[in-house]
């Protein structure tokens, strides 16, 4: 007898068998598939903490001869491990039972199993002999309806079957359940089999406990990646001053790729944390990440309103130059920030896509230098954490048995962007994002703990 709850996960193929096995385990090596016939012999996918196997789910074949085989268990007059032994005894030489011997396979050795079925269809006689063999067995057994979609013709009809076969019934979608979702589903488990109940118990507070730490370094990884853009500067050094004009262009495009790469790390970071690691995700087409950060569209549809802006302005000093913006470009597209120079009044307005002021300086030694940030633009903080927080979102309620992108994620997600922001966050975050380009290294340090429990409290759960 294993030292921990085994789970059989049986089904008909397209019924969310794999995607309710790849969900529960965050395994996307669980192969989801509408054919029949991908799944010949029992895999197993052990859920395991820190080195620990707390909990195995095992994936197994579709049966094959379910009616046939329910007649002759009815004929042996056994039930229970009886039954399982006879089974094997009667049929395993037999191929045409193959698929129904290895599914008991798990049985046999004592796991108990969830049975996974579409309620969209209707409930169909080798339904009913597959619910009835599985009940004779009598090993510890849920019913699992998943909604594929909004479908629900069938439901009554179900429920009434399961209620005569099954200790346990539950409505799981497995393409939208959440980590609350799956939660629960384990709590239920526990309904299943009394002797389980400790050990499912410490593997719900070790789930629990991982996604506080998954949490915890995701919000790391985002304050790191804020506190070194926010003073990222690009330099080059080049000799005749003809070349000025080049060098400039080639610096700014220097800044913007280095920063668009830190991005795509934090990203893959984001995605590592939340185990999305063999298939390729893709984010829905509408979504705004599919915009590269310094596009036009990102900076319309991200950041702060104007009214924010000012406030944000506001809180670190720099309203006369954020007024100024506003004033003579309407901040339509976020990049015409001056920096703090210009309320001194020797600063640079910035224009089109530049987003920091290129300082230039003539060598002692020869030749000339440009530099290129760390950015003074305000909007410039909230379109990072924007898009962070967003692509967070997008991680954290994708199941693992959703195998294409959110449908329902929006082009303009003003949750958990800054545009919801209160005034006293917005101005909160101006004053770290501020300190977070201090040289005094307390400072900054100071910030970045003031900006990761910021995201804590409100965002990141």
């Amino acid at each position: 007898m294993s030292a921990h709850p085994i789970i059989a996960v049986i089904g008909h193929p397209n019924e969310g068998k794999s995607s309710v096995l790849s969900t529960l385990t965050e395994d996307d090596s669980v192969v989801v598939s509408d054919y029949p016939g991908e799944t010949v012999v029992c895999q197993r996918f052990p859920l395991e903490i820190n080195g620990e196997t707390l909990l195995e789910f095992v994936d197994t074949p579709g049966f094959q001869n379910p009616t046939r085989l329910l007649d002759w268990m009815r004929e042996s007059g056994l039930t229970d491990e009886a039954l399982l032994a006879s089974v094997q005894e009667q049929f395993g030489e037999n191929p045409d039972f193959h698929h129904d011997l290895e599914l008991m396979r798990p049985l046999r050795e004592g796991a108990g199993l969830i049975y996974v079925v579409d309620c969209s269809r209707p409930l169909l006689e080798v339904d009913l002999a597959e619910m009835e063999i599985l009940r004779l067995v009598n090993r510890p057994r849920m019913a699992v309806i998943n909604f594929k979609d909004a479908d629900r013709s069938y439901l009554k009809d179900w429920k009434e079957a399961f209620r005569r076969h099954f200790n346990v019934i539950r409505e799981f979608n497995a393409h939208q359940a959440r980590f609350p979702e799956r939660l629960a589903l384990f709590e239920t488990l526990k309904a299943i089999h009394q002797d389980w109940e400790p050990a499912l118990n410490r593997a719900i507070a070790a789930f629990r406990q991982d996604w506080d730490y998954r949490r915890n370094r995701v919000v790391d990884a985002i304050v790191r990646y804020l506190s070194w853009a926010l003073r990222y500067q690009a330099e080059r050094k080049y000799a005749h001053e003809a070349d000025r004009v080049r060098i400039e262009k080639e610096l700014l495009q220097q800044y913007r790729d280095r920063i668009e790469k830190q991005e795509k790390k934090l990203f893959e970071e984001i995605r590592r944390h939340y185990r999305h690691h063999l298939y390729q995700f893709e984010l829905p087409a509408q979504s705004i990440l599919q915009e590269d950060l310094f596009s036009k569209q990102t900076w319309q549809v991200l950041g702060l309103t104007d009214k924010q802006l000012m406030l944000a302005a506001a809180a670190t000093g720099a309203g006369a130059g954020v007024a100024l913006d506003l004033a003579l470009s309407g901040l339509s597209f976020g990049i015409f920030t001056a920096t703090g120079a210009a309320l001194g009044g020797g600063g640079a307005l910035f224009k089109g896509k530049e987003l920091s002021k290129v300082r230039f300086q003539r060598l002692p030694i020869g030749g000339f230098s440009l530099t290129c940030g760390p950015s003074t633009n305000p909007q410039f903080p909230f379109i990072l954490l924007d898009r962070a927080l967003v692509y967070y979102r997008e991680i954290v309620n994708h199941a693992h048995g959703r195998r294409e992108g959110n449908a329902e994620a929006s082009l303009m997600p003003q949750s958990v962007t800054s545009s919801s922001f209160s005034k006293d966050i917005i101005s909160e975050l101006s004053k770290v994002f501020r300190d977070l380009t201090s040289s005094n290294p307390s400072r900054r340090d100071s910030a970045e703990k003031a900006l990761a429990k910021v995201l804590l409290e409100h965002w990141i759960g």
